[in-house]
């Protein structure tokens, strides 16, 4: 059989396929056909056959006839982006049809509201082979009526469009690659159809292979079929000639969009943080978004990234743009252009470590390490080699990886990303010999509005002495976050793109604390503004001023505040911060930036510092706490699809239980008059810590240690706090880790921006796990401590105490005003507020209540 006739799929009006709003489809490049404007919500079969291709979006279907012409039925333009809502399928891939039988139903309203067009493409996706001989023209028509007729009119009966992952390997590849897909809605029909044009520049077979699958990139059908998501992995493969050329095109096409959206992962990581070449669309408002009053009635919410309270004005920081050219000028002359913008990024990266402590330091430490990620260096070249670009390699490298980590879910994972692109900005700055950044118009005391920072944009503004900083996008747990508070910068996030609509120089009282700012606030509201920050630095001096001595609340019970520490220079400037002791030592700072694991004397020396800093005051160590971003290359992690539920924490130590052992030793080692804990993160079952105490005891036999040491667990996931009854009666002692648990209870990611805003410890969620995991620790007579974000929050610290917390870690900056809030405050007091908190519904509830239950906290927050 030969030809075939082709009837409406349904009731409407019918016209030429070059009056879609859409190139691809108007530009035939998805194949000929016609265009169908449906007035009823069902789609039939326009002829008997097999369906081969139903959207995961459910949006279209895809028919083989008895003669092997292939029928790509799109319902609407651009409705991949409802991700499925409106449409029902009544059909599945490999089911034998008839022409008229219901093969999906859709709700003309939804689509109507949403999509950009209800016009539905009939196509015929193989037509290289296949001609139309007849169709109507202009006109109504009705469900079953003739609609064309086809003839093939090539020998081949379509293309060898899908192979099993043995039929790839068979097929004997001589090149393949892989790329990880950043479109946010997988390769639907548009990005199909151009990597089909990509293809053709080629004379090779080409596949790509995904999930045991592996079709033929020249089949528009077939990589639709593929069922591509943002994030996946594909394989390139490609035979013949022109083969490595071919690989590295159309993984170069896949990595730049294919003129697509990226993914919302990786756009948040991208867009939100106002990242782009001068082939990109510049940050700013959006037309439709409605402005900021300035009439003094203008307010923005969001959500406090760092505490703090300030009067400025505004201005808009816009990341630098770059040309990024995709073609070279010859892999030598690109390869030494790489080679000095990397070192160059080295060297200030280096610099710049050396100087810095806390966060900051392990911050650019990580960069450090980054940058010497055998995998980027090797796919930045291998893109070199076809002719590429330096400024493209490393971009396209490194949003690859981007993707990959974004995808994940995990937190970790998405700092890293972010990370990666911060990287990229500034290899970038350093090709075009400007990488100093645009914030010269940046003054001292100005309130900086941004979509997103970058660490190494935060650093530079830092250094600027600003007032404070609010951004579109971002979240309380963000690298940047945590850099604003160990600064003292007051930082709002998560506001939103009305942010952006404020003009510059346009004053405005930023009240992180509270979660909004006053835009062009009055005369009036300026001085109540300006009498509350003279109270708060009143308040501080105050609080500095009896700093070093003991917490208790105003009823006297005893509150021990201690500092959270990542290097062994803060311990001393914690201690004159009041610290009462560290009860947190991020350990990784020994063992990021480097090719081997440091030894057991180097690691003894440091704890030693930080125990010498502390000068008999307890101190809690973390063991090494790395996750699936393989920061360390002597930690073989095994590639994982969700390392945000894989080796993570305690795993990894484990899974090299000799690492764990040195570090065991190494703090056992420690000399001090005060006690020293051990402190495994990440723990989430007993036999964990049962065999990480066995390692453990090895340890303190081969040492000759007597001396019973103090191992403790972080609760940081929901497992150990539904477990805390069982694990408190082997652990030690507990210590919260409130900025996973809150992520992984309340399930939202902490690095997404869409999202981010509803990161809050206290949601009453959080609440009843930590005082679950209070109250068994108590039954057990074990202590608790609280180590995560949370514990710097005023708000949070009256609703800690009432719950048990009897220990609270915060960063160094904010301790003499944690403990002099805390001497204002009644236990009694407390535990009424925190039995009431844990009944409420929301975060917001609980904050409106500790603030009714003690209004002088606006003194200080």
């Amino acid at each position: 059989m030969t030809e075939c006739t082709i009837v409406a799929p349904a009731t409407g009006w019918v016209g030429p396929l070059t009056e879609a709003p859409d190139p691809v489809f108007a530009d035939l490049i998805m194949g000929d056909g016609l265009l169908l404007d449906p007035t009823e919500g069902e789609l039939r079969a326009p002829c008997a056959g097999e369906v081969i291709g139903v959207a995961r979006t459910r949006h279209s279907v895809t028919m083989r006839a008895h003669n092997g012409a292939e029928i790509l039925l799109h319902v609407g333009i651009e409705t991949v982006a409802l991700d499925g809502e409106g449409f029902t399928v009544h059909v599945h891939e490999g089911q034998s049809v008839d022409a008229g039988e219901p093969l999906l139903s859709f709700d003309l309203n939804i689509l109507a509201a949403q999509a950009k067009s209800l016009v539905t493409p009939i196509v015929i996706a193989n037509s290289d082979d296949y001609e139309i001989t007849r169709r109507v023209g202009d006109c109504s028509i009705a469900s079953g009526d003739f609609l064309m007729a086809l003839r093939r009119i090539s020998l081949k009966v379509g293309v060898d469009s899908e192979l099993t992952a043995s039929e790839v390997l068979e097929k004997g590849a001589s090149v393949s690659g892989k790329v990880v897909i950043p479109l946010e809605h997988g390769i639907h029909a548009r990005p199909a159809a151009r990597l089909v044009e990509v293809t053709k520049k080629f004379q090779s077979q080409i596949i790509l292979s995904s999930r045991e699958r592996g079709v033929n990139a020249r089949s528009p059908v077939a990589l639709m079929g593929l069922g591509t998501r943002f994030g996946d992995e594909v394989m390139v493969s490609a035979t013949g000639a022109d083969a490595e050329a071919a690989v590295q095109e159309i993984i170069a096409q896949i990595s730049a969009g294919l003129g697509e959206a990226l993914g919302s992962s990786a756009s948040n990581a991208l867009a939100a943080k106002g990242i782009g070449s001068k082939t990109q669309p510049a940050s700013g408002p959006k037309a439709n978004i409605e402005p900021v009053a300035l009439d003094g009635s203008g307010i923005v919410n969001g959500t406090t990234g760092a505490p703090g309270l300030c009067i400025g004005a505004i201005v808009q920081y816009r990341s630098q743009e770059f040309d990024v050219p995709e073609q070279g000028a010859g892999a030598k002359e690109e390869r030494r252009a790489f080679t000095l913008a990397m070192e160059g990024v080295r060297k200030n990266l280096t610099q710049a470590a050396k100087g810095a402590v806390g966060e900051q330091q392990e911050i650019l430490t990580a960069h450090l390490a980054l940058l010497d990620d055998p995998v980027l260096f090797e796919r930045a070249d291998a893109l070199i080699n076809v002719g590429k670009g330096a400024g493209f390699a490393w971009r396209t490298a490194s949003r690859e990886q981007a993707a990959v980590l974004s995808a994940t879910g995990d937190p970790l994972m998405a700092e890293r990303a972010s990370d990666l692109l911060d990287l990229e900005m500034q290899f970038l700055g350093a090709l075009s010999g400007n990488d100093e950044g645009d914030d010269a118009h940046i003054q001292s005391g100005m309130i900086i509005i941004a979509e997103d920072l970058l660490p190494s944009q935060f650093i530079r503004l830092a250094d600027k002495n600003i007032g404070g900083i609010a951004t579109a996008g971002g979240g309380p747990t963000s690298h940047v976050s945590i850099l604003a508070a160990s600064k003292g910068i007051p930082l709002l996030t998560a506001v939103g793109p009305r942010l952006l609509t404020i003009p510059d120089r346009t004053s405005a009282i930023l009240e992180a604390d509270q979660g909004r700012m006053q835009i062009a606030p009055s005369m009036e509201q300026s001085s109540l503004a300006q009498q509350a920050i003279t109270t708060r630095r009143s308040n501080q001096a105050a609080a500095q001023s009896r700093a070093h001595e003991e917490c208790f609340t105003a009823d006297g019970v005893r509150i021990k505040v201690f500092a959270n520490l990542g290097a062994s220079n803060e311990a001393t400037a914690a201690v004159n911060n009041g610290a009462e002791g560290c009860g947190l030592l991020r350990s990784e700072f020994l063992f990021l930036g480097r090719a081997t694991p440091p030894s057991e004397d180097e690691q003894y020396t440091e704890y030693q510092k930080i125990a010498d800093g502390l000068d008999g005051r307890p101190l809690v160590i973390r063991t090494l706490d790395i996750g699936g971003d393989k920061p360390a290359p002597y930690i073989d992690i095994p590639e994982e699809e969700n390392p945000a539920l894989g080796l993570r924490g305690i795993r990894v130590s484990l899974r090299q239980p000799d690492l764990l052992k040195t570090q065991f030793r190494a703090i056992l080692r420690v000399k001090s008059s005060a006690p020293i804990h051990i402190m495994l993160p990440m723990v989430v079952a007993l036999d964990e810590l049962r065999e990480s105490r066995c390692i453990l005891d090895d340890a303190r036999d081969e040492l000759g240690v007597i001396k019973p040491t103090s191992l403790g667990i972080m609760i940081e996931t929901p497992a150990s706090a539904v477990l805390a009854d069982s694990l408190s009666r082997e652990a030690d002692f507990f210590s919260i880790g409130t900025n996973d648990l809150t992520q992984y209870v309340l399930a939202v990611d902490r690095g997404n921006p869409a999202v981010a805003g509803k990161v809050d410890g206290l949601h009453p969620a959080v609440l009843r796990m930590i005082k679950g995991s209070v109250e068994a620790a108590n039954a057990s007579g074990k202590w608790v401590g609280v180590c995560g974000a949370l514990a710097a929050d005023l708000s949070a610290a009256p609703v800690l105490i009432g719950l048990g917390v009897t220990e609270l870690s915060s960063t160094a900056a904010r301790l003499p005003e944690l403990k002099a809030f805390i001497r204002t405050i009644n236990y009694s007091d407390c535990q009424s507020v925190a039995q009431t908190s844990v009944n409420l519904h929301a975060p917001t509830e609980v904050r409106e209540l500790v603030r009714s239950a003690w209004a002088h906290l606006a003194e200080w927050t």
